[in-house]
């Protein structure tokens, strides 16, 4: 299997190296039921998340919680990023504790990943075009040596209950969902939040609201169209969830990160 179909299979998903070019400017964090790597190369990086800054040199980030929108990070110029997407599952394993524990706001890497301040050097020693490889490797290396630790009951089907709200775009009914993993509702309500630190009705609205953020990137020519695909009941129930989960609007959205929609066209108001 090739070093990238490996890693997919393993959790890692998209991995990421880059140089913010120009002044610096806020990224917010997509809505998203995986968690997240972002190492810093340079200066440390400062993150905003409900309310608070702080800075630090590389982050694992878990799930989001109801009430407190993404997290934001200020892109500075000459500030190495690494970024990993890694599946809730992957997570847990390195990190070795349950992502109720840890929120989209992040903690500190090197608090659960000792080995962080070591492969942030050799990434720095790297030229840029090395280290996605590098970070993919050496995840792999992290991961073959605890896949056969153990999952509790609970975490299997939290997991397994997050695949299905992913793959359905945040529209499966929790009555449904508890069906499809052998579950009463009010059991599966207590086994995700136990686990994972948010419900199933919580964890389908960010599913949906991914949904909707991806049919830009895909294309779609109007919110209102997005709005319905989504399962949204109309463009202001879109705009409401987009305010709630990332503190700011459709229309805001697409002005910070239009320019990474290579090639899409913008939605119409």
């Amino acid at each position: 299997m090739r070093p990238r179909e490996a890693a997919g299979a393993a959790g890692i998903g998209v991995v990421a190296a880059s140089e913010h070019i120009g002044r610096p400017r806020l990224h917010r964090a997509l809505p998203a039921l995986s968690a997240r790597l972002v190492v810093s190369l340079g200066p440390p990086m400062d993150i905003r998340y409900g309310g608070h800054a702080r800075s630090t040199q590389a982050v694992i980030a878990g799930m989001m919680r109801p009430g407190v929108a993404t997290p934001a990070l200020t892109l500075r110029p000459s500030q190495p990023i690494v970024y990993v997407d890694l599946s809730p599952l992957a997570a847990q394993r390195l990190v070795g504790v349950p992502l109720s524990e840890v929120d989209a706001g992040g903690v500190d890497a090197d608090a659960l990943l000792p080995w962080m301040g070591r492969l942030s050097e050799e990434l720095a020693d790297r030229p840029a075009s090395q280290r996605e490889t590098l970070m993919r490797l050496r995840l792999l290396e992290k991961l073959a040596r605890v896949e056969g630790t153990a999952q509790r009951c609970g975490s299997r089907d939290a997991f397994e209950a997050l695949k299905i709200i992913e793959a359905g775009g945040g529209q499966v009914s929790v009555e449904e969902l508890a069906r499809r993993v052998h579950l009463s509702p009010r059991r599966l309500r207590q086994v995700m939040r136990s686990e994972l630190g948010i419900g199933p009705k919580f964890a389908s609205r960010v599913a949906r609201l991914a949904a909707a953020v991806r049919r830009v990137g895909d294309g779609a020519d109007s919110w209102t169209r997005i709005a319905a695909e989504s399962a949204y009941h109309d463009q202001s129930h879109l705009v409401h969830d987009f305010r709630e989960l990332m503190c700011t609007t459709p229309t805001a959205w697409l002005a910070e990160e239009g320019r990474n929609l290579q090639g899409r066209r913008r939605p119409a108001p």
